[in-house]
This record gives C-alpha cells, structure tokens and sequence, in this order.
C-alpha cells in the first residue's frame, strides 16, 4: 500500500502535468514586428515605420501596412503591399489622401508561411482642412506650393507611365544601364526598391524626364514630358527663378558649381529622421515648403549613389550633349548647378504651367 506522501506526491505530479497539456506550446522562433511611431510628413501626408525584430522559421510573402477608422485593423481592409522581404530591420511608407477630422488605427504587418503577423496599434487623427492635392495619370497624389509667382510639384514625381498612358521602361540591370544611349528611356526605384518611391520617388533618364527618344523630338516652350497635365519639367530658367526668389542675386544664379548660401536650406526638409536628411542637414529650414528629400540618383554606369545626402533635380534645358541639373546637399546650404549625362537617373520636380 502506497504511504500517504507517496499519494500526494503522484496527485501534485498529475496536476502539472495536465496543467501543462492544457497551456499553449509558443514556437521557439515566431516572427515579431513593430509598428513605430506615426510620423506626420507634412500636412495630411503621414508616414508609416515598422520593424521586423527577427525573422520566423517561414519566407516573409508580403508585408506592410494596414489602417482603419475602427480599431485594430486587419489586411483585409485598406492596405498597403511593400513586397516579400528576407531580412530584419525597419521599413517605411509614405500615406496620403486622407478623410479630414478623423482618427486612424495603423498596423505594421507581415505574412509569413500564409499567416498574417501583426505590430502593436498606432492612432492619428487628422487636421480639419487639407490642401489641394493634385494626382498623377498612376493615381499617385502629391500636393503642391506657391514660391513666389511659381506653383511647384511638393513632391518627387513617382508616375511609372506618361500622361498618355504608355508605360516607362523599368531598368533594374546594371548592365543594361551602362548599355544606353544617350536617348534611352528608363525609369528606376533607388537600388531597385519599390518601397523607397513612396517616399523619394522615382529616378528617371533625362529623355524619360522630357518623353523624348531623339534629339529632334526637343521643342521650343515649355515641356510636359513626364509631369501631370497642367504640369512641366522646369528649364533651367525656372530654376533660376526659383533661388532667385530665394535670395540668390542674378550673377549668382548664372553661376555654376555651388551657389548662394541660404537657398538650399530652404529648400530641404528638416530634420535628420532615419528616411530624411544624414546629420548635420546643414541650413535646412524648409522655409519654402518645397520638401526636398535625399533621394540620390542613379549614375550612367548603373550605380546607385548617395542616398540619405543629396538629390539631383532634371531640368528641360540642355548644353551639347548634357542637361542641366540641380543638386542638394546634407552639409551645404546652398544649390549645386551643372550639367550630367542623358542616361543618368535623377529626381523629377514638376511646375505648373502660366
């Protein structure tokens, strides 16, 4: 017969182990993502950040974001896709269009092995007015400011078709890159990444800028090219136009290299957040609203170059075989003119027509 502590021993090892049995076995290496942060980009245009802590056992198929007006937001509702991914880290997603004076759940999301992983909840409200926004032949949406007598695109252009609905060439090779012509048409994401374009736009080739394949095909006025209707790309004498509005005098607008002190500054977004300007962002003031990001460019060799500390701007204007560009800098507050080659990849900034 067994001894009482013998019994009571067996009963407490009984009830742990069916404890136990009942409790739910967590696998040792599920996937965890985060939602950050909403950051507000500028007026009624936020930006989503999410992090992949560590990767699960299964391939990430999708990932992104998901919102609602209701709480706890699932991907079945409205969302956006950034595409598979393999590795941890953060990612971003610049969100407009908006309903005004409402409050926005968000949720990082990703898929992995057919099941959807979500990050913790985040919460925005929304002003009561927004500006007017205007939406490219893609159905992306930018918004536009007022410099001086000049209305101005707020953002890079993203379109991956033309106005007349034909599409641009995508070129991710960087092979085929160093093989063009100088009246190649191409566009690019920045080392060939979708998801950078929701928030530095596309690279484009000067021909794809001006919707041009020869040089015949160059006229005289203004030039929609890529740009919206009632948009075009800026000559060179816009440019001019703008800095000197800025502060630039005329002798330092005709100049070359880098020019002005302020103007730049003005130009460029503030602050030195992880998908804005590397510290020290000298000058930036944003003063003009015009929001320029560090989106890099894409050289004629096929290399992508500078991301996070410069961006490069097309003009319509040309000198011999080259077309004249801007440029911004991370450490310099002033405004970069020069010529580059056809072939390289550069930001779009459209101005509307008078």
């Amino acid at each position: 017969m067994l001894h009482y502590k013998e019994i009571l021993f067996i009963w407490i090892v009984m009830i742990l182990l069916s404890i136990n049995a009942c409790s739910r076995i967590e696998p040792e290496h599920n996937l965890v993502i985060t939602t950050n942060d909403i950051e507000v980009f500028s007026e009624g245009i936020y930006i989503f950040s999410g992090t992949i802590v560590s990767l699960g056992n299964e391939t990430i198929s999708e990932h992104g974001f998901c919102w609602s007006e209701t709480g706890n937001p699932i991907i079945e509702g409205t969302s956006i896709q950034l595409g598979a991914r393999n590795s941890v880290g953060s990612f971003t997603s610049t969100v407009s269009d908006f309903t005004v004076s409402t409050t926005y759940y968000v949720r990082a999301y990703a898929i992995a092995g057919s099941i959807p992983y979500y990050g913790e909840e985040k919460a925005f409200t929304t002003p009561e007015t927004l500006r007017p926004t205007i939406t490219d032949i893609d159905h992306n949406i930018y918004y536009s400011v007022n410099i001086g007598d000049q209305t101005w695109v707020a953002d890079n252009l993203k379109a991956i078709r033309y106005p007349d609905g034909s599409k641009i060439p995508l070129v991710e090779d960087r092979q085929a890159w160093f093989n063009f012509s100088m009246y190649t048409e191409a566009y690019c994401w920045y080392e060939n990444y979708a998801a950078t374009g929701t928030i530095y736009g596309a690279l484009y080739t000067w021909p794809t800028a001006m919707h041009i394949t020869a040089e015949s095909d160059i006229k005289p006025g203004d030039i929609q090219g890529v740009c919206p209707d009632g948009w075009h790309l800026p000559s060179d004498s816009e440019w001019k136009q703008l800095e000197m509005f800025l502060g630039m005098s005329q002798a330092e607008a005709d100049g070359e290299k880098w020019r002005g002190t302020v103007e730049g500054g003005k130009l460029k977004y503030e602050g030195t957040q992880n998908w804005s300007w590397t510290s020290p962002n000298t000058g930036a003031t944003n003063e003009s609203d015009f929001r320029a990001l560090p989106g890099g460019w894409r050289d004629g060799a096929g290399y992508f170059k500078s991301l996070g500390t410069a961006t490069r701007f097309w003009s319509s204007s040309k000198r011999a075989d080259y077309a004249w560009v801007r440029e911004l800098d991370y450490n310099s507050s002033g405004i970069f003119r020069d010529t580059k080659g056809l072939y390289e990849a550069n930001s779009v900034r459209c101005i509307k027509d008078k």
